[in-house]
């Protein structure tokens, strides 16, 4: 597997979450250690689709804002499957901190995004 060389490009858009998503987020089983209240979208810029960002995570599910310029919704995914197991992560970190079936190409924790095929 090899990285893009290329400079990250991330979408820019934002959302601001209202009072009750924070409440949703507040009212879940496990507490984040701080819910943020503005989200950026964690895809790659061009993405198609909906806008998203991870909110929160509870177990193996993680509850992420999906949003456009009309309506926005919380949405529980899994990882996606190019993440994989702790145990064998490289020091290149090249798993996916994506959800299963998202648009575009894979990023990985250090936000370097890799190419579908990689």
């Amino acid at each position: 597997m090899s990285m893009v060389s290329e400079d990250l490009v991330i979408c820019p858009a934002r959302i601001t979450l209202d009072a009750a998503q924070l409440a949703f987020f507040g009212g879940l089983p496990v507490a984040a250690p701080s819910v943020q209240s503005e989200l950026g979208c964690e895809l790659e810029q061009g993405h198609g689709g909906s806008h998203a960002a991870l909110g929160q995570q509870v177990d193996t599910t993680m509850w992420w804002v999906q949003w456009t310029l009309s309506a926005s919704e919380i949405n529980p995914y899994t990882w996606c499957p190019a993440r994989g197991e702790l145990a064998t992560q490289s020091e290149a970190d090249e798993d996916c901190a994506l959800f299963v079936g998202h648009p575009g190409r894979h990023s990985s924790v250090k936000r370097a995004w890799r190419n579908e095929a990689a």
